[in-house]
């Protein structure tokens, strides 16, 4: 017994261990993006026809983006009911299935210690705890090009076609994988100098997701009448002058953020010690001779390149860096180990900072969206305000609300009531006797004629309740 279980893999004790910390999560409710827009889609769904074509459900609720992550919520709807606690939980499914896609790909190209770490890195990031059980498409999209980019080293192209197009279909984001193979490509053939039919035949099958995109965008131009949702085609700029703010803050928040310095320390120190020890190779040249592991760790430097800078094309969010998230802890996971060596030193008292420094930034002192926990403490808020609503208004009274409130009073299933309201209009209207004000959103709040019933505050926001007295 013993014996067995010192053979279990540690990897899979972390993921239980992060599984059971994030069941405490699963209950809260829906929050931001996943209240207003996805969760909303998929109960929309759940509720009339689970489908991936364009106009299964309007167009608010889909933003033109493909909709598996709709369809895979709304499942997850159908098997477990529409509760909150589900949504989290199909959510969390991918999270863990991502930390273990990450170790197989940090073991075969490294070894299994880089792979353990890897994922302890990954599973202690704010960002990552927070994401892990939303209704969101972001742990969904990292989870199949982890897995898209594993086949791919692995030459499984036929997999390679098969994640790839899931990704796509999850976020057009997923775009950056076919461009990232055929760079990746390009660059061992002019490399090798040399082009043969089987380079040709994986660029056929890399492909694949780029028509699987097309032919979603063609239909949807003929359901919805546009091949990209108004709206966010707007924000799409290729303007420097929004680009590069746009890149300086994912590359400020990806290798600064959240304590992550540490992870440029070591980035640092590995880059300068290889320098120093490889000085004579690099001066014959003798270093650039590619060996298998380094053409497969140019693979890495060109997906999170290239995912960069389609990220910046468009608006940012710190939530949309987990699909590059995982590669860069496998490297930086890689180059610790490498720093170690070098330095000789015993690894566990080192690494005890990278996994300990994250969880001081686990809730932030200010507004950081959904990209740690302190986006929980406002849900909550806002539950309770809705609570002490529920108690003094009935369905059909009408009720003041702005986002991010007003979502969570359409539909009792998001977790805050324990009502449908039917009225909800906007937090100036004189129609509404109740009026819900946070400091998240835009109304210009007039303490004249009414009376507070309720006031809820914590570190990032203030949300209160008040009352019409005519």
């Amino acid at each position: 017994m013993t014996s067995k279980i010192k053979a279990v893999n540690p990897i899979y004790l972390l993921i239980l261990l992060f599984f059971l910390f994030k069941l405490n999560h699963i209950h809260h409710p829906y929050f931001w993006d996943e209240l207003g827009v996805y969760s909303r889609a998929a109960l929309y769904m759940f509720d009339h026809q689970i489908s991936m074509m364009p106009n299964a459900i309007p167009p608010e609720l889909s933003r033109g983006h493909p909709l598996l992550c709709t369809v895979i919520f709304a499942i997850g709807y159908r098997i477990f009911g529409p509760h909150v606690w589900a949504g989290h939980f199909v959510a969390l499914l991918f999270s863990c299935g991502l930390l273990l896609v990450l170790y197989r790909l940090a073991r075969d190209l490294f070894s299994h210690e880089v792979g353990l770490l890897a994922c302890a890195l990954l599973a202690v990031q704010p960002v990552f705890i927070a994401q892990s059980s939303m209704v969101l498409p972001e742990i969904m999209l990292a989870f199949f090009c982890t897995a898209s980019i594993h086949a791919y080293l692995k030459e499984r192209f036929l997999q390679v076609a098969l994640f790839s197009i899931l990704a796509i279909m999850t976020k057009e984001t997923a775009v950056v994988l076919p461009v990232c193979f055929g760079l990746h490509i390009l660059l061992l053939m002019i490399w090798q100098r040399k082009i043969d039919k089987d380079s040709l035949t994986k660029l056929g099958l890399i492909s694949a997701p780029l028509f699987a995109w097309g032919i979603f965008l063609a239909v949807q131009k003929l359901q919805n009448g546009w091949f990209f949702f108004p709206l966010h085609s707007d924000y799409v700029s290729f303007s420097i002058a929004d680009i590069y703010p746009r890149l300086f803050y994912y590359l400020s928040f990806i290798f600064k953020g959240q304590g992550r310095y540490l992870w440029s320390v070591v980035i640092i120190l590995t880059t300068t010690i290889f320098l120093i020890k490889n000085s004579g190779e690099i001066k014959n040249y003798s270093v650039w001779r590619m060996t298998e592991q380094q053409s497969k760790i140019l693979l890495f430097i060109v997906y999170i390149a290239v995912s960069l800078a389609v990220s910046s094309l468009n608006f940012h969010l710190a939530r949309y860096i987990l699909m590059i998230m995982p590669l860069i802890t496998c490297l930086v996971a890689a180059q610790f180990f490498y720093l170690t060596q070098q330095m000789r030193r015993k690894t566990l008292w080192i690494i005890l900072p990278l996994l300990a420094v994250p969880f001081f930034y686990y809730k932030s002192k200010v507004f950081n969206v959904d990209a740690d926990m302190s986006h929980a403490d406002i849900a909550a808020a806002q539950q309770e305000i809705i609570a002490e609503l529920n108690q003094h208004a009935a369905p059909d009274t009408a009720v003041g609300a702005a986002f991010p409130v007003y979502p969570a009073l359409l539909d009792k299933r998001a977790g805050s009531s324990v009502f449908d309201y039917t009225r909800v209009v906007g937090c100036g209207d004189k129609k509404a006797r109740y009026i819900i004000f946070s400091s998240l959103d835009d109304c210009r709040k007039d303490n004249r004629g009414m009376t507070l019933l309720q006031e809820r505050k914590n570190a990032v926001s203030v949300t209160q309740l008040y009352q019409r007295n005519n």
